[in-house]
């Protein structure tokens, strides 16, 4: 895995673009090249207004040689930077970075209660994520993510303001607001600051070996994230480990915001963070979770999966037998007393259910309508209820949550919604364009239908023609230090445990056979829990479901589509007699929910996937989508 940009050349060669009236016809050209559609016109607005801005000056310091990288994909991620100018640091002459974050803001404000600001006339929400802290995290990421850089770079950022007066700037300045950054590495300039943003270029880089570096740069290696379960413990009980970009780190520093706003008596508000898999919805959780906690404020990590919430637990343990207490269930406060708790963090909030009350299979949610819904006990708990979820992963009958269901609560009891969107990718090698795909092929939020593969340097797909081909694929990227997991439609049957522990061969495909993942709460004969299967090496000899799956990550996905969702001529073909989950075959949306499952089982792997389905027309059509078989197959 390496890094991408829209466009590169030096900064000379791109004067001469613009001079020609081509730079946006160029980068419009290569945006659907790579994208397979067109810029939005928000993007093209601010490469026509910055990127001059930022050429001019470079041939005004004679820094025309220096290499500048348009639109660079930031590791691990789909965000992508404004600019990146590569060439030599004067004093040592090794590699120099400088990350430009452009902002054509002119009136800016800063804001009551944190450390974010707010923006007059420009589109979208306020408040927003200060400059200076974007472009740090961006200046981080570089460094976490590409040895090349830790090792051998210069790393500097540079907020380009230059729509903005030095009052303005004054107005924001990160003292303050408390924010903290080294300014050896990060810096900003308005509109008045162009002889000091010319000076102080020169201090930190020149053109010198700016074509060999910029090479080395694209070239270099990305190392992707552990996984979350990896760091939880370190991230809940010690400090930050997570590097937040854009509206995760937006997300991140509203909650905050929310409570201190709360401490100052302000109304009471809803805060709402909606996004697709891999888009951090997890990793924002525990992070706040952690850093709130150190700061003296109860917070507490809810969700509605009991693998989730134990293998948090177990994590956390590790290091302090007291975060444990940080983690509980979705159905815990029922008798919560009002606002007795600082913040109340509920991950995986589409798995909110109408009721907290015991359910059995056959529960009927207009039953008992005295009961209290649970999204209201929710929300009741806390001062600052935050709700973190994705719609497209209700896999169970009785699942309820949604945006929907969150904001009417809320006018309900007479409260606003405050709603971030996250948009980025985070999982799947930083590509949207697989998670996008799996949903068209799917059905799921879009009419298209499905679409060709088209193959992505970023990350893995393969079609297996059978499971054993499959599991020796991923067995041998497990052998390469890679973490790897199957798992399955619920489409056989689930058998207990043996009396001396061993599981039966359930899952029975040719002459292929191997168990579900064991159902126990602890560890029996080597074979890990139920809660761990995700996280356990030893869970890649049992094959996985969706509740042993969903909320987990791993670096390479094998997924086998069962009958219970098969290709025909007319179409996507839901058969809920072929699914053996009593929690979803008599669900009266089960078409909708087995779809959801295979979507969750699918965006699961962080570097690649493998598909393969029992039924052979399925199969096929991965394969006339575009997806290649299996290497030595």
């Amino acid at each position: 895995m390496t890094s991408h940009c829209l466009y590169q050349g030096t900064a000379g060669h791109i004067a001469e673009l613009i001079a020609n009236n081509q730079l946006i016809q160029e980068l419009t050209g290569r945006f659907r090249d790579l994208f397979g559609g067109k810029p939005s016109d928000s993007e093209v607005r601010s490469w026509r207004n910055s990127i001059p801005n930022v050429i001019s000056l470079l041939a005004e310091a004679n820094l025309a040689d220096v290499q500048v990288l348009i639109e660079f994909k930031a590791p691990i991620t789909d965000v992508r930077m404004d600019l990146l100018l590569v060439g030599s640091y004067p004093q040592s002459g090794q590699m120099s970075i400088v990350v430009v974050e452009n902002k054509q803001w002119s009136r800016i404000y800063r804001d009551k209660y944190s450390d974010m600001v707010n923006v007059a006339g420009a589109p979208g929400s306020n408040p927003r994520l200060h400059p200076i802290t974007q472009a740090w995290g961006y200046r981080q990421v570089l460094l976490d993510y590409i040895s090349l850089v830790a090792q051998s770079a210069q790393v500097h950022s540079i907020v380009n303001m230059h729509e903005a007066s030095t009052e303005t700037l004054y107005e924001i300045r990160p003292s303050l607001l408390n924010i903290s950054y080294d300014q050896s590495y990060i810096r900003w300039y308005g509109a008045d600051h162009r002889a000091a943003f010319k000076r102080d270029l020169h201090t930190i880089l020149s053109p010198e070996r700016a074509d060999v570096y910029a090479a080395e740069l694209l070239e270099a290696p990305v190392s992707p994230t552990g996984g979350l379960m990896a760091v939880v413990s370190e991230s809940v009980c010690r400090r930050s480990v997570f590097t937040l970009l854009d509206e995760q780190r937006e997300a991140y520093d509203y909650v905050r915001r929310a409570v201190a706003a709360s401490k100052q008596g302000a109304p009471k508000e809803v805060v709402l963070i909606v996004g697709g898999p891999g888009t951090g919805k997890s990793v924002i959780a525990v992070e706040l979770l952690g850093a709130l906690n150190r700061q003296g404020v109860r917070a507490v990590h809810a969700t509605g999966s009991r693998s989730f919430t134990q293998t948090l637990r177990d994590n956390v343990e590790r290091l302090d037998r007291r975060a444990r207490h940080s983690f509980s269930y979705f159905n815990s406060y029922t008798h919560a007393t009002p606002n007795d708790i600082d913040v109340l963090i509920c991950d995986e909030a589409h798995r909110i259910r109408h009721t907290s009350r015991k359910r059995s299979l056959h529960d009927d949610p207009q039953a008992r309508p005295a009961d209290r819904p649970q999204v209201a006990e929710l929300i009741n708990a806390a001062h600052v209820p935050v709700f973190l979820l994705d719609e497209h992963q209700v896999v169970r009958r009785g699942e309820v949550g949604s945006t929907e269901l969150i904001k009417k609560a809320a006018r309900y009891m007479k409260l606003n919604v405050h709603q971030i969107d996250l948009r980025h990718q985070f999982r799947c090698g930083g590509c949207p364009e697989y998670v996008t795909w799996i949903e068209q092929l799917l059905g799921l939020g879009t009419d298209q239908g499905p679409q060709r593969w088209e193959p992505l340097d970023t990350f893995e797909l393969y079609v297996a023609r059978t499971p054993d081909a499959m599991e020796n694929y991923l067995r041998h990227k497990i052998s390469a230090g890679k973490s790897a997991r199957i798992a399955a439609g619920y489409c056989w049957p689930w058998s207990k445990p043996r009396s001396d522990g061993t599981l039966v061969n359930d899952i029975t495909i040719g002459s292929w056979r191997r168990p579900w993942n064991s159902s126990a709460e602890r560890k029996v004969n080597g074979i890990p829990s139920s809660s761990l299967w995700a996280t356990d090496p030893a869970g890649f000899e049992q094959i996985g479901c969706i509740y042993t799956a969903q909320g987990f990550e791993y670096d390479y996905a094998g997924v086998i589509f069962g009958r219970d969702l098969t290709w025909t001529p007319q179409g996507w073909r839901a058969d809920d007699q072929a699914n053996k989950d009593p929690m979803v075959n008599r669900a009266p949306h089960f078409a909708e929910l087995v779809r959801n499952t295979y979507r969750v089982l699918a965006t699961r792997g962080m570097r690649g996937a493998v598909l393969f389905s029992e039924d052979l027309n399925t199969n096929r059509l991965f394969a006339e989508l575009g997806v290649p078989l299996l290497p030595n197959e």
